[in-house]
């Protein structure tokens, strides 16, 4: 156990699950976030505020039981006068009324008197009006606070003869009668952190309440005013009232479904379309028309009609919402959307998702992500990511609009991309430098593919050089036969070039049958195949690279020829057995190599093997002996082994597979070759030898020099 708590960071989907599991919380700390900032609750630290899911909002026709009544450039060029007199309202509520609308509300504000005369004449129509008509009660700023928005700043309640009926103007007295068919709504909204109005107010105290000038604890948004007025009709100062509990808000029995709101009392909007959707689809009059009578009685009758400011140049009565564009919605419109989302049947309401499902949607995506890019390249990990966005995107938006829900889509978008860089940075961090630190150690052992094979290993270098360990192996060891008496007699240069055409040749070939290059020792080659990396067929794999070590011992030789050295012969001795293999040595210095018996064997066969001959155990026998042809080497006592007889085998002949023809082993034809290479090289150093004289024997590439620079024999 303890080693594995050691390595766990080279476990890469451990790691890339760990990397998720820390993100997911990161990243719904981010969250809360961004519902503390948005909503104006709580402690807002990191103000981030990015809605993509702004984007999916569809666009459908406006209800057709609204008409917005807009106060536009064209009505302020009819009238030729502005601010628009108050006695110009009061001819369009009536002419509103006569042409049989069910609810007028205004969106304009009334806080301050104007013309008496124009004024009295709006209270008159205000007192006479036989329809509800709602008035807007805005403020200058707004605090949230529990259940509800408190409105803050200068008082901008309608002049008090606009709404009561009593003989007392002063507007500092609380008023007795009220005109019976006026409301008040609120006309306040909140923006999230970004700018954008994507919630309204269902519960808003009035400042009137702080001074006396009024007794309602609270007031409802004008939207939701001149909806309960055309629900209720005649009722709609007596009937059912809007309540909340648990941050559901209901009325009555109207709503199937509660209509969720948040810590202040606000509730989301769903918008229906951009800017000017009610315009566009012909659910607008301008209020100059109305004003004049100059409208269609149908374009109004029994419908919900709000009067209000409609991109009237030099009045900014415009909000960012959700599906602006670029472009702004008069506060006019966005209540008209309020209202079409608390018409539908069943009403239209949306909500967040639940945070629990936010977390969960996170973890999972993280979770899911980690696991896949930890297990695949790079590049797939990035076409994964691409795939996952688009997946969870579209699956997130089909069940939000199925369930009336408002997802939060940059968030597991974030989890996702950020899951995607850490898994990957990870990989290329720690897994880059194991793979270094493999072909660092591995690169003069092994053949270039077999490195790069190793350094995909899931635990990296230390998985593989853990400790010492124990397995069955097949060694090799190559000893060039009188090499110690040849090098005597040659200069130090040519030693050293022979060694290193012996080195690079040999070595070539024990690449080629992926095998490890244990170490060099002078002029011997030890080799061995089933470590590092697992090899099932690691003796066939030995024995074949011998066949190639004698079948190409001519190349070399015509190589040392060429360079005026002189040609060499070699035994073999291979053996297999268990061995310990691991990364050995002292503090200062570490070798990967192998231990034991077996090796120790298999350098004995190699020192008693006859040049170009190939001697091999009884191990090695039992695991090849489809293969090969051998002939018993009869009681040979080895060397460090007096106390035991071994059976040794030299082998004779080899095979592809078990229903191939036998090859004869190449060993007569190497030492014919060898023969003949040594009566060349012996011919190039008596001709230099009889050139130089009697008192100097030259030998390699001080011969060739000699020759090249001779004259012909006579």
């Amino acid at each position: 156990m303890g080693r594995y708590i050691r390595y766990w960071y080279t476990y890469r989907t451990a790691v890339a699950v760990i990397i998720a599991v820390v993100l997911s919380g990161v990243i719904y700390a981010l969250y809360t976030q961004q519902v503390a900032c948005d909503t104006h609750v709580g402690a807002c630290l990191i103000n981030i505020s990015v809605h993509p899911e702004d984007r999916l909002i569809g666009q459908s026709n406006p209800d057709p039981n609204v008409v917005i009544v807009g106060v536009d450039d064209a009505s302020v060029s009819k009238i030729g006068v502005y601010p628009v007199p108050r006695d110009r309202y009061a001819q369009v509520l009536r002419n509103l009324q006569t042409a049989g609308a069910a609810v007028v509300a205004f969106d304009v504000g009334f806080p301050d008197p104007r013309e008496t005369k124009t004024d009295d004449e709006f209270a008159k129509a205000l007192a006479g009006s036989t329809i509800p008509v709602v008035l807007s009660y805005g403020a200058d700023n707004t605090k949230g606070a529990e259940g509800k928005v408190i409105q803050v700043g200068i008082d901008q309640i309608p002049l008090k003869k606009f709404r009561c009926t009593d003989a007392n103007p002063d507007p500092n007295v609380l008023c007795k009668g009220a005109a019976p068919n006026v409301a008040l709504g609120s006309t306040d909204v909140v923006a999230d952190s970004d700018g954008v109005v994507r919630r309204v107010p269902m519960f808003v105290e009035p400042a009137c309440l702080g001074d006396g000038r009024c007794d309602s604890p609270v007031i409802n948004p004008l939207s939701f005013a001149a909806y309960r007025a055309f629900v209720l009709g005649k009722d709609f100062q007596s009937g059912v009232t809007l309540q909340e509990s648990g941050h559901n808000a209901t009325f009555g029995t109207a709503w199937g479904d509660p209509l969720q709101v948040d810590e202040t009392g606000s509730a989301l909007i769903n918008y229906f379309g951009p800017p000017r959707n009610y315009r566009d689809h012909g659910q607008y009059l301008s209020f100059g028309d109305v004003w004049d009578g100059t409208f269609s009685r149908d374009a109004v009758n029994g419908k919900i009609v709000l009067v209000g400011y409609y991109y009237l140049t030099g009045v900014h009565d415009e909000v960012l919402t959700p599906t602006s564009s670029g472009s702004q919605m008069p506060g006019v419109e966005l209540h008209a959307n309020v209202i079409q989302m608390m018409l539908g049947v069943p009403p239209k309401f949306l909500v967040h998702e639940p945070p629990l499902v936010v977390f969960v949607t996170i973890l999972v995506l993280a979770l899911l992500m980690a696991m896949a890019v930890s297990r695949v390249r790079v590049l797939w990990g990035l076409i994964a990511t691409g795939v996952a966005l688009v997946v969870s995107t579209v699956g997130i938006t089909i069940l939000a609009n199925n369930g009336g829900l408002v997802p939060d889509l940059f968030h597991p978008w974030l989890a996702i991309a950020l899951t995607y860089s850490g898994v990957t940075a990870y990989r290329f961090l720690y897994e880059d430098r194991e793979k270094r630190k493999v072909t660092r150690i591995f690169g003069h052992y092994l053949k270039p593919e077999i490195v790069a094979q190793l350094a995909r290993t899931r635990g990296g270098v230390d998985d593989i050089l853990r400790g010492g360990e124990r397995r069955d192996m097949t060694l090799l060891f190559v000893d060039i036969r009188g090499f110690t008496s040849m090098s005597e007699s040659m200069a130090a240069n040519d030693v050293t070039d022979l060694v290193q055409l012996y080195l690079d040749h040999l070595s070539g070939i024990i690449f080629t049958w992926d095998g490890t290059v244990d170490k060099y020792v002078g002029d011997e080659i030890v080799a061995f195949w089933n470590a590092p990396r697992v090899q099932e067929n690691h003796a066939l794999l030995a024995l074949r690279c011998a066949y190639d070590l004698v079948n190409r011992a001519p190349e070399l030789e015509k190589r040392l020829l060429a360079k005026g050295l002189p040609p060499i012969r070699w035994g073999i001795g291979i053996n297999t057995g268990p061995a310990v293999v691991g990364n050995m040595g002292s503090r200062s210095r570490l070798q990967y190599t192998a231990l034991g018996d077996t090796v120790n064997t298999a350098a004995r066969f190699c020192a008693h093997a006859p040049a170009f001959h190939v001697l091999i155990g009884q191990m090695t026998y039992d695991m090849c002996k489809d293969y090969i042809a051998v002939d018993l080497v009869p009681g040979v006592q080895l060397k460090g082994k007096s106390a035991q007889t071994f059976s040794i085998y030299q082998v004779t002949a080899i095979r592809e597979t078990t229903t191939s023809a036998w090859v004869p082993f190449p060993t007569e034809m190497a030492i014919e070759a060898h023969h003949t290479f040594t009566l060349q090289y012996t011919g190039q150093t008596l001709i230099s030898t009889g050139e130089s004289g009697p008192h100097e024997i030259l030998v390699g590439e001080a011969a060739k020099q000699a020759l090249a620079g001779s004259e012909p024999l006579a």
